[in-house]
């Protein structure tokens, strides 16, 4: 019976492990969905060395997509990929890779924040390659074939300039042994209330300074010229448990330009990065994304209607009456008049309120009304958030009391529950 139940929990688990991999290709834009690394599980990083190039392939996987195991106190979970590069349909290379985690609690194992992250590297030639990669499980013996992933050297180096990486200051134990932590969400710009830099390598460049030029829907929202660094030969390495570019003391020299908070005013969407020195310029398109968007805004109406709750109808009514096309946009641009200062374009009052709309669903929805959003209890959790203290009481008649204190708000709601299906009505 046990082992019936743990098989079945590890059936479960690779579902959806098969949906994460399936849903890093069928989330992307269509215009990226070519053979390229924009439609893959993978990111893709240039550093040149010497006359070829470095090309780093990059992962990372939440831990509640992983398959955990109970060993003692701990619980373990591990990946293993194997990759075969071809040039022109022949093998040119093979790597694996294989790595474990912990973690120490049930709860950690179905964290969504921690990441198992890895990479290989290839030396690779000014050439296009194709790469296949495959994913096994541990703790079960399923092998995952992963859609093959195109590297173009010649189009991700152009006129001397590497494709951008996307990156992060070092922090905690990390700090001091690098220049910079990989971003490495499949070379997105994560639209965030977070600081992001981008790391552009160079190759032959005599100019001791670029300028960096990033444009969005018709609109230049970052312009600088910055200094060309030297460093030791770049590479990208582990640290922690985090991958971050450090340098190679015993390999070569690198030159780079280090564009820092670049991200604060950008948006959903591609931006179009210039870099130019002299009379040449080359460019790239990276996309921002929201990468933990809350579910609700995936219903435009539903989050327009909730809106019902800290707001008057009437201030509604546009929203109501834009076009379906339109009315994402005009719901970012309500939510932009309601929070007007702010340093980054990310609108952190939006995001509260949908994570918390988020929370109600999954939460309060019941037999008499699934959408825990639009329930009472719902309705309190989305205007107060989570409250400081619950009380639950049963009385002589079976209703069951859940009792939200609000400490600092000084406020008291009272919930009961008549039937037992779990239906709380608000009553005071």
């Amino acid at each position: 019976m046990i082992m019936t139940l743990f098989r079945s929990l590890i059936n479960i688990r690779i579902t959806l492990l098969l949906v994460f991999v399936c849903t890093w290709i069928i989330a992307q834009p269509s215009a990226n969905r070519e053979r390229n690394s924009r439609g893959n599980l993978f990111e893709i990083n240039i550093l040149p060395v010497n006359y070829s190039s470095d090309c780093y392939l990059s992962f990372s996987i939440p831990y509640n997509r992983l398959i955990f195991v109970k060993s003692g106190d701990t619980f373990s979970a591990g990946v293993q990929l194997f990759f075969d590069v071809k040039l022109n349909n022949k093998i040119d290379q093979r790597k694996s890779f294989a790595k474990k985690v912990l973690a120490g609690s049930y709860e950690e194992s179905q964290s969504k924040e921690k990441l198992l992250e890895g990479f290989v590297n290839f030396r690779l030639a000014a050439n296009e390659y194709v790469v296949y990669p495959s994913l096994r499980i541990d703790n079960t013996n399923q092998v995952i074939n992963l859609d093959s992933v195109v590297i173009s050297i010649p189009k991700l180096i152009t006129n001397e300039i590497c494709q951008p990486v996307i990156v992060q200051q070092l922090k905690g134990n990390c700090a001091g042994k690098g220049i910079a932590r990989l971003v490495n969400r499949n070379n997105r710009v994560p639209f965030a209330p977070d600081n992001f830099s981008l790391l552009i390598p160079i190759l032959n460049v005599v100019e001791s300074e670029v300028e960096v030029k990033i444009e969005q829907q018709n609109q230049t929202l970052f312009s600088q010229t910055l200094s060309v660094q030297s460093s030791a030969q770049l590479k990208i390495t582990d640290c922690v448990d985090q991958l971050i570019l450090a340098e190679d003391l015993q390999d070569g020299k690198s030159k780079y330009v280090l564009v820092e908070n670049f991200n604060r005013k950008l948006s959903e969407g591609p931006a179009t990065f210039t870099i130019k020195y002299g009379t040449i310029e080359s460019k790239f398109v990276l996309n921002i994304e929201w990468i933990d968007k809350p579910v609700t805004l995936s219903n435009m109406n539903l989050s327009i209607e909730l809106l019902e709750i800290i707001y008057n109808r009437s201030e509604l009514l546009e929203l109501y009456k834009t076009g379906n096309q339109q009315k994402y946009n005009a719901l970012v641009d309500f939510w932009n008049r309601k929070n007007p200062d702010r340093d980054f374009q990310f609108n952190e009052l939006m995001y509260e309120f949908y994570r918390r709309a988020d929370y109600a669903m999954i939460n309060f929805g019941n037999l008499a009304n699934q959408i825990g959003a639009k329930t009472d209890r719902g309705k309190i959790y989305i205007q107060f958030g989570e409250p400081d203290e619950i009380k639950r009481e049963y009385t002589a008649t079976n209703a069951v009391i859940e009792i939200w204190n609000y400490k600092d708000l000084q406020k008291e709601f009272i919930f009961t529950d008549r039937t037992g299906l779990g239906n709380y009505t608000l009553s005071k």
